[in-house]
Parts: C-alpha cells; sequence; structure tokens
C-alpha cells in the first residue's frame, strides 16, 4: 500500500522533483497516526467515523489524571482500529502544558516491534 506524504508542519503534501513524494510501509503508518490525532471526531463531514473525540471532553475536564486515562484509552484503541498495519499501542506518556499536552506512546506495526510517535496536541 502507498500513499503521499502530508508534511503536517507546513500544512502541504511534500513535493520532490515536481511530483509528490509517495510513502509506504512504516512510514506511511506513522503519517497515517498523526492523520488521525490531528482530526477531530465528526468534525468534517467527509470522515464520518474517524478521527479523535478528545477535543469535545478536554475542553471541559481540570482532572489531569483523569485526562491522562482516558487520552491513553482512545489512544491504544482507536489508533488500532483506525489506522490498518497498527498492532499495539503502549508505553503512552502525557506531559501537559498550559495550552495542550506532549504525548510520546510505542506502536507495534506489521512492520515493527517497536517505533516511537511523538506529537502535541493542543487544547
Amino acid at each position: 500500500m502507498t500513499s503521499f506524504k502530508f508534511n503536517f508542519a507546513s500544512g502541504d503534501f511534500e513535493v520532490a522533483d515536481g511530483k509528490v513524494t509517495k510513502i509506504s510501509g512504516q512510514e506511511l503508518i506513522k503519517n497515517k497516526i498523526e492523520k488521525l490525532l490531528r482530526t477531530e471526531y465528526a468534525g468534517y463531514p467527509i470522515y464520518n467515523d474517524y478521527g479523535m473525540p478528545y477535543l469535545n471532553w478536554i475542553y471541559g475536564q481540570r482532572d489531569r489524571e483523569l485526562i491522562k486515562l482516558a487520552l491513553s484509552r482512545e489512544l491504544s484503541e482507536r489508533i488500532v482500529q483506525q489506522v490498518e498495519g497498527v498492532t499495539r499501542v503502549y508505553d503512552i506518556n502525557i506531559d501537559f502544558d498550559r495550552r495542550g499536552a506532549k504525548v510520546t506512546f510505542a506502536v507495534e506495526t506489521i512492520f515493527t516491534e517497536r517505533d516511537e510517535v511523538d506529537t502535541w496536541i493542543a487544547f
């Protein structure tokens, strides 16, 4: 399976020699995980049953331990369900800041036993 590489920092597809860069394997899985984490669940008509629903409940919640538990559950369940090739999400670490949380976790896929994912969730 192949797809086009999306650069989330620039907000556009990566282009090399005038052509959109194709990716596959582990790189494709990591790109799909990033897309899933950045997409609000049911926030867009095209993504009817896709994305992460955490933004709705994080905004009103002040208990950081409750957020950690719920976010850990969402990550470990939804990534496996919605990203083809991921078999397990584990070692989830969440560090809060005033504006969001730095989230790191390990992913087991059909290509590798352990790959680190490091992302920022703003709220």
